[in-house]
């Protein structure tokens, strides 16, 4: 399984990290895209999947994946936004994705799917839509290794961040502090290197930026301010 957890001073899970998300890279260049987040210093590479159900955009899937996959030596992280999630976790931890991440919206089951994911030896996560409580996931809190909040209208880039998810970054860190427990916190749509800051104080651990990484001037400045 990849390494994700360090240690703060609170014994916490803190990294700093900054995952790219590809649905804002040129996908004709796909590969010299990846080399660029890699040598700007980012940690993971973040992959959107859509079905055009769950939501009303189609983007990435399997094959995607596993392309990324072995054109980088970076952390991928798939992220689910599909009905039924339980159907295609085989596949995306075959075609090599280090942690796979579905949205707690989207199944019934989610202590199943959890354990299906780590039986394939890959970081387990959940997603929550900006609408969706804290409190919604609390219950396997401690089965997780990642929890990604979502920021905006999931399956698409280019947005503004949802101020109201600020209280669920505050509910959510408690809850890690005063459980112990070392999942990481992401989270993505309308991050910049305005308000990352705030983010990490409120209790971030990785930034996830797509059009603001892949279109700026500069990424390597971009990702250093992401990480300050």
């Amino acid at each position: 399984m990849p390494i994700l957890i360090t240690e703060r001073n609170d014994g916490v899970t803190s990294m700093n990290k900054v995952s790219a998300s590809i649905l804002s890279a040129n996908w004709l260049r796909l590969g010299e895209e990846l080399r660029r987040a890699e040598e700007a210093g980012c940690d993971c590479i973040h992959v959107d999947v859509t079905d055009g159900h769950f939501v009303s955009n189609l983007t990435m899937g399997m094959d995607i994946t596993r392309a990324v996959c072995k054109a980088t030596s970076l952390r991928v992280d798939a992220h689910l936004m599909i009905s039924e999630p339980g159907r295609f976790i085989p596949a995306f931890a075959d075609a090599g994705a280090d942690s796979i991440t579905f949205h707690a919206e989207a199944t019934a089951h989610p202590f199943e799917l959890i354990k299906e994911i780590k039986k394939r030896e890959k970081l387990a996560g959940v997603a929550l839509d900006p609408a969706t409580p804290v409190e919604a996931i609390e219950h396997y809190l401690d089965q997780l290794d990642l929890v990604l909040l979502v920021s905006v209208c999931v399956g698409f880039g280019g947005q503004k961040f949802i101020g109201a998810v600020d209280e669920k970054i505050r509910r959510l860190a408690k809850m890690r502090r005063d459980r112990n427990l070392n999942f990481e916190i992401q989270v993505d749509g309308g991050i910049n290197t305005e308000n990352g800051s705030q983010k990490r104080a409120l209790g971030v651990d990785n930034l996830v930026g797509g059009s603001m990484i892949f279109l700026a001037e500069d990424m390597k400045e971009t990702v250093r301010k992401l990480k300050a």
